[in-house]
């Protein structure tokens, strides 16, 4: 399933590419992605992730990865430290390297950094999760045969703190919001690009899909409700539409589903590309 998403759930061949004795990083940012600093330590460990050795390329592809990742959690999307350490493993064991302290080792060797590493592989689950819930839904509605679950259909209006017209727009939803306007509002208020344009719609969920207060927040109330959830960077306004009982898929497998996703998978990372502010501060990078 999506192994040109999911390569490092079967195997990280990190160390047979790039085994310079002499690898240096320069912890200077050459990047910033909608506000967020990329270093220099950073693409270059992301050009061993991605086995690509032109500076250029691997910055496009973290690029990508970096947007599609920060779409995924403005959309509420989880991934635990327990899955990232879980990952990690499975990719030490692919690599016949016993223990994940051992792996940390083999980093730092290569002067890679442990802690970056532990952010890719987050930005790479938040990637399938992301692919789980919203891709699935666009093109499958998320429902195949297996097991029943409780599933609960979801709009958001997501507001960013660091935008300046937060406290106004904030101002604004707190006193007018209402369930027949939310669609509306969402799509003229909401920071969240991809489900802004379809009136904050994410979709449905089960429990346990989103982070921590948002899935307390949607399954602690009743459906009709509008909650508002904070978060560090923002807030949103989550509105419970309805709930249902449906058989759902956990495996979606397939050559023509495979493509598919694909498709769908690359018009929303070209969407999250045009609605993105990139600053090069290496300019050799553009």
């Amino acid at each position: 399933m999506l192994r040109f998403l999911l390569i490092f759930l079967l195997i990280f061949p990190f160390f047979a590419f790039g085994k310079e004795k002499d690898w240096k990083l320069f912890d200077r940012i050459v990047l910033v992605v909608n506000g967020q600093p990329v270093l220099q330590s950073e693409l270059e460990l992301a050009m061993q992730w991605f086995g690509i050795k032109d500076k250029k390329e691997a910055a496009k592809k973290l690029i990508d990865q970096i947007l599609v990742a920060q779409a995924a959690e403005k959309s509420g999307i989880r991934v635990s430290p327990k899955e990232v350490e879980e990952a990690i493993a499975r990719i030490a064991h692919a690599n016949n390297i016993g223990t994940v302290e051992e792996f940390k080792k083999k980093l730092q060797e290569q002067n890679l950094s442990f802690t970056e590493f532990k952010d890719l592989v987050k930005r790479e689950l938040l990637i399938q999760r992301y692919i789980q819930v919203h891709l699935r839904r666009v093109l499958f509605g998320g429902i195949k045969e297996g097991k029943q679950v409780k599933l609960r259909t979801v709009k958001i209006i997501f507001l960013s703190s660091e935008k300046p017209e937060f406290k106004e727009k904030y101002s604004y939803l707190k006193e007018y919001l209402n369930q027949k306007n939310f669609g509306e509002l969402a799509k003229k208020y909401s920071d969240d690009p991809i489900t802004s344009e379809k009136g904050g719609l994410l979709g449905e969920v089960k429990k346990g899909d989103l982070i921590k207060k948002l899935d307390e927040a949607i399954w602690n109330s009743k459906v009709g409700d509008i909650v508002e959830v904070p978060v560090r960077n923002g807030v949103y306004f989550v509105y419970i539409e309805k709930e249902t009982d449906k058989m759902v898929d956990q495996q979606l497998t397939g050559e023509e589903i495979s493509k598919r996703l694909k498709k769908e998978y690359e018009i929303q990372l070209s969407k999250l590309r045009q609605q993105a502010t990139i600053e090069y501060l290496d300019k050799t990078l553009q």
